[in-house]
């Protein structure tokens, strides 16, 4: 990751969650996915949050298309993820959507939220017993 920018990856019960902070550009999110889906694959994990609340700017639509239409569907680890949303602002979700829509076309199981609660539950949605744990915890 650039200086400007900075991932934390962290093991959860039954996910990982990715935090990025920094500039949103094209080569920062590739190589952010990259080390988060090497991360989960290492470790044998399938349920992913992303979590870009942290991040300013914004990809214009042919960065967006090029990054969720051809990039991620062509990393090998991203298409081992059985399930990942991504965690944004409100402001953020109209344009953000149309990563999601684009990435869903290209295989990829992927949902946006503006709600961590709402993402988790629907990320852990095919894993009911790892729900109930988290709502206890």
């Amino acid at each position: 990751m650039t200086m400007e920018n900075k991932l934390d990856i962290i093991e959860n019960n039954g996910y990982a969650t990715a935090k990025l902070t920094g500039v949103r550009r094209p080569e920062s999110l590739l190589e952010a996915a990259s080390k988060t889906t090497a991360f989960c694959k290492e470790r044998g994990i399938s349920h992913l949050l992303i979590d870009i609340r942290g991040m300013s700017g914004e990809l214009d639509t042919l960065e967006t298309y090029d990054v969720a239409g051809q990039e991620l569907p062509n990393q090998p680890n991203a298409r081992r993820l059985i399930r990942s949303v991504i965690l944004d602002h409100p402001e953020n979700l109209e344009r953000i959507r149309f990563f999601e829509t684009v990435a869903v076309n290209r295989g990829l199981m992927v949902k946006v939220f503006d709600d961590e609660d709402a993402a988790v539950r629907w990320l852990l949605a095919d894993q009911p017993d790892r729900i109930e744990k988290d709502d206890r915890a």
